[in-house]
């Protein structure tokens, strides 16, 4: 095992006690959900379920229908009916309040995943650069090393790293340097790669074929950051949840080059039929049991067997589960079909 697998070895455990890290907290949140809906409802009873009392006593008070042209009137009739279905509607409100709080929380989880990874990366594309500045031998491309360095001087500074970079790049031009240590700190860190930075485009603009400095793969396993989404490609369906759901898994999966065709509870019955029309192209369907109203559910698997699919139901309202299903949904699909394609006679 040499340097290079340890490295993989390394962040491939770091990265699946992250995600298990992730996994037991989501858990734990949705076995909260329940007991935090419950306690929503109460509260919202206990606001609501004395205001109608009190309406509904002032309007008892105008004699019953004998002021149908009085404009209190009929506002406080207006506002009971208005009170009387909030209280019906409690237990949606409930779980709408306590799924926008889990989706937070939710998205915090990811980030600090995504942070993890970053700076694992950021830490590979450290080293990746010192070596790359240990490999010029001589003073115009020990130079040029700091273009390739500004392109990832944000990644470097996310990890305090910037000005140990610096510093080795200025020690390593001045190695090479026929006239003595040419290279020094000027002001901050950052002003100095620009300053060798700028001394290096101008280098290039004089001669024909200017060196090309670039860092190798060699500790990093990509030339971006990772992303779990980015490969991911194909058409999904998704019928229930809500807006605010929709928003976050869309904003995680910006990068990728996924269709995504949502139908969420508050949708009319317009978009409902356009999602339907979007089935049969589809690579996934996925349906939002815990969300979505038993008509939509019909719709959903009814236009799903007209197209000869089988949908995924899935029980949940949280974002990483849903993102779960999508990663796993399109390449357990892709795997299948590079599978098929092998297995063809040439």
């Amino acid at each position: 095992m040499d340097i290079s697998e340890l490295d993989d070895m390394e962040a491939s455990v770091k990265d699946l006690l992250s995600l298990a890290k992730i996994e037991l907290e989501e858990n734990r949140l949705q076995q909260q959900r329940d007991d935090q809906i419950q306690q929503k409802i109460v509260e919202i009873k206990q606001r609501l379920e004395p205001l109608l009392q009190a309406t509904e006593k002032m309007l008892a008070q105008f004699g019953g229908g004998a002021c149908p042209d009085s404009i209190t009137y009929q506002k406080l009739e207006e506002k009971v009916m208005e009170l009387r279905q909030r209280l019906a509607e409690a237990p949606a409100l409930a779980a709408q309040m306590v799924d926008r709080q889990l989706i937070l929380n939710e998205e915090r989880l990811l980030d600090e995943r995504l942070t993890e990874q970053a700076n694992r990366w950021r830490h590979a594309l450290k080293d990746d650069l010192i070596e790359m500045i240990s490999e010029q031998q001589d003073f115009y491309s020990a130079t040029d090393a700091s273009i390739a360095i500004r392109g990832y001087m944000n990644d470097l500074k996310a990890i305090g790293c910037l000005e140990s970079v610096v510093e080795f790049l200025i020690e390593h031009i001045n190695t090479h340097s026929e006239e003595g240590p040419v290279a020094r700190l000027r002001g901050t860190h950052e002003q100095t790669l620009n300053f060798i930075y700028n001394k290096a485009l101008e280098n290039r603009s004089r001669v024909e074929r200017a060196p090309d400095v670039q860092p190798r793969l060699r500790h990093r396993t990509s030339e971006k950051r990772p992303n779990p989404y980015t490969q991911l490609e194909g058409k999904v369906v998704i019928f229930g949840g809500h807006d605010r759901l929709e928003t976050a898994v869309r904003t995680r999966l910006r990068d990728s080059t996924v269709t995504l065709i949502w139908c969420t509870a508050q949708a009319g019955p317009q978009i409902a039929e356009q999602s339907e029309s979007h089935v049969a192209s589809a690579d996934l369907i996925l349906v939002m049991t815990g969300y979505t109203s038993h008509k939509l559910t019909d719709k959903a698997v009814q236009a799903a067997q007209r197209a000869g699919k089988i949908p995924e139901m899935i029980n949940t309202t949280g974002v990483i589960r849903v993102l779960e299903a999508i990663e796993y949904g399109l390449k357990t699909k892709l795997l299948a079909q590079r599978l098929n394609n092998f297995s063809k006679p040439a």
